[in-house]
């Protein structure tokens, strides 16, 4: 007898999901309703209701090829949908729901390796003052926040006050907020390891300004704001972090407005392209940007270092140069004088 529409099919995905799956733990700490149950809603109806015995890595690859047609879904996107799955399969066998994981042969598309192309200072600059004139000018500050530290923006949304020095202008960076449909929940860096990031004078006293006008709600509203609280907060008491998609929707909405061909995640190249054209060291841009390794920085911006091979290649090709003969007469030594003498 087929299920109605208002149950789930037993020992499908969406009720695995939403039955089955524990909570996020400590490398991915929920902050809303339950990300295993999104991870279901964000896949066609008709294949969350298979029965999981029934899925297999042909369909699976049958999956991710419809998840690439849709506009604006990338391959890493797809990509990110493999590993959820695989993670949600592996538990089913370790119940032993399924003998196999079907993910573990499919197929998904790999993500490119794509050259970053940064936007312009003038393009960004912009965005900012469009967004600082829009009906919230809160997100002309987390914009700039990106651009002034190449943090990502699950990082932004994940930082808290206790992790902000507005005293010596550092914040760290050691947490992040990831978003699957409506849920929120905290994870590690993409890195793993926490970093600590300088700001510049007038970012840091732009920041000190937010952090006024947060105090000020939040005695309006007769509430504390803790040194836990995230620094971007619909919350007066700052307990729930901005959700990372908003911003991006923000972001492309505002771009849009002013005619401005860039993404939000752009902003990181910008700070690694601006650093590099100034000279500073590969080892200073991969730490600010969060990389575990010099090869990854080298990996994607490269080609944003022509100048530096071009003096490279000049320092190199001196060694096949001849020197030329010396022109100038050689000086008569002390003793070669007192012979003359």
């Amino acid at each position: 007898m087929p299920s109605s529409p208002g149950l789930q099919p037993r020992r499908s995905l969406v009720w695995f999901n939403e039955e089955g799956t524990p909570r996020p733990r400590a490398g991915g700490r929920s902050t809303g309703s339950g990300h295993t149950s999104s991870l279901a809603e964000q896949l066609p109806a008709d294949f969350s209701r298979k029965p999981l015995k029934t899925i297999t890595p042909r369909s699976l690859d049958e999956l991710y090829r419809r998840l690439g047609q849709k506009k604006g879904r990338s391959a890493s996107t797809v990509h990110h949908f493999n590993h959820l799955l695989r993670a949600a399969f592996n538990q089913a066998v370790r119940w032993e729901m399924l003998d196999r994981n079907p993910a573990t042969n499919a197929t998904p598309p790999q993500p490119g390796n794509h050259e970053a192309e940064p936007p312009s200072p003038a393009a960004v600059r912009q965005v900012l003052d469009a967004a600082a004139s829009s009906q919230n000018p809160e997100n002309a500050l987390m914009f700039r926040l990106i651009a002034a530290t190449g943090c990502r923006r699950g990082e932004l949304c994940g930082l808290r006050w206790s992790d902000v020095d507005l005293e010596r202008g550092l914040v760290v960076l050691r947490e992040s907020v990831a978003q699957l449909g409506a849920e929120l929940f905290e994870k590690d860096t993409k890195a793993h390891q926490m970093r600590t990031v300088a700001l510049d004078p007038g970012t840091t006293d732009l920041l000190r300004d937010h952090r006024d006008q947060m105090e000020a709600r939040a005695d309006l509203c007769g509430v504390e704001l803790p040194a836990r609280a995230f620094v971007f907060s619909d919350d007066p008491a700052g307990k729930t972090p901005v959700p990372p998609d908003r911003l991006t929707q923000a972001w492309r909405r505002i771009a849009d407005s002013v005619g401005v061909d860039a993404r939000l995640h752009d902003l990181r190249h910008l700070q690694a392209s601006l650093l590099l054209d100034a000279g500073e060291s590969v080892t200073t841009v991969a730490a600010r940007l969060g990389h575990r390794d010099t090869s990854t920085t080298l990996r994607v911006y490269a080609h944003l270092m022509p100048g530096a091979d071009g003096r490279a290649a000049e320092i190199v090709g001196g060694m096949f140069e001849v020197p030329a003969p010396s022109t100038q007469e050689p000086r008569d030594s002390p003793r070669d004088s007192k012979r003359e003498r």
